[in-house]
């Protein structure tokens, strides 16, 4: 994180409006945050992170799209880097309900609003290009639209195990071969996997799977310019989705696979693959 640039770690509170309140306090990994030019940019880029994921994941493509002269918004999801508590009680509405509001107040300020969203945030992202047309471009980043590690049989699973529990312990390890950018990395990971990768979520896996329906049944509604890309070591989304899902868009998407980048590619163990991801997203942003 580089502390020279102009963070402010706030959003406006009247995004989360209607929306479950969280009642678990922030580490400084989870926190929201802006980065908005002194002399305000025409251009916007709303930011969305991923399922059990926090912004600071997206510091690096945020300091980037920053210095090619975007404002940036990456807003916490509803039940997101607070407390496995306060998880249990999040779901998908409160998810697409944030960005919703956030991209409504952002598009009353800004000429050109843009959306970059990674894993579940990709998917809530293409949500929003199938509804709005007005944005400029999309980036989705291994999208959660296509979920390898999720089958029809262990949806059934799940949702059966929902009815009785509202979480199942699971086992959890740090890697420190990835590129953690944020203020206080490593130790708030440490604090995240203890509350929230610890543990498989029953009900919110399903409202996972419905927002990657939801989002695959509306690609052939999306409008504006969109960049898909893939890693080639994920698993946790099909890599090879970024190509079908820009074939589903159609004229107006490219795909990108990304050599040796795993899942998390934009703090990824490959710095290459990283760069390579980081620098796409703002080069098809900056269009």
């Amino acid at each position: 994180m580089n502390k020279n640039l102009p963070y402010s770690f706030t959003v406006p509170s009247s995004w989360y409006d209607g929306l479950f309140k969280d009642e678990g306090g922030l580490v400084k990994a989870s926190r929201p945050f802006t980065l908005l030019h002194g002399e305000k940019s025409k251009k916007a880029v709303l930011l969305i992170h991923g399922f059990t994921g926090y912004p600071g994941e997206l510091v690096r493509p945020g300091e980037d799209l920053y210095d090619a002269g975007f404002d940036v918004f990456v807003p916490r999801l509803p039940g997101h880097g607070t407390t496995g508590k306060d998880f249990m009680k999040s779901k998908k509405e409160d998810w697409i309900g944030l960005m919703e509001n956030a991209l409504k107040d952002i598009e009353k300020e800004y000429d050109e609003v843009s959306v970059v969203g990674h894993s579940m945030g990709g998917a809530i992202a293409s949500i929003l290009l199938s509804r709005h047309s007005e944005i400029k471009r999309g980036v989705l980043c291994c999208p959660g639209i296509e979920l390898s590690s999720i089958n029809d049989k262990l949806i059934k699973t799940i949702s059966f195990l929902s009815k009785f529990v509202k979480r199942m312990k699971q086992k959890w390890q740090s890697d420190d071969r990835y590129h953690m950018h944020y203020e206080d990395a490593p130790a708030d990971d440490a604090y995240l996997g203890s509350e929230y990768w610890s543990y498989v979520y029953p009900k919110q896996i399903i409202s996972l799977t419905e927002i990657a329906k939801e989002a695959k049944a509306g690609l052939g509604k999306i409008k504006s310019p969109v960049l898909i890309i893939g890693a080639e070591k994920d698993v946790l989304t099909n890599p090879d989705s970024v190509f079908t899902i820009a074939k589903a868009i159609g004229g107006k998407a490219e795909a990108l696979m990304v050599k040796d980048a795993t899942h998390y590619i934009y703090y990824d163990i490959s710095k290459e693959a990283e760069d390579k991801a980081v620098e796409a997203t703002v080069s098809f942003l900056s269009k």
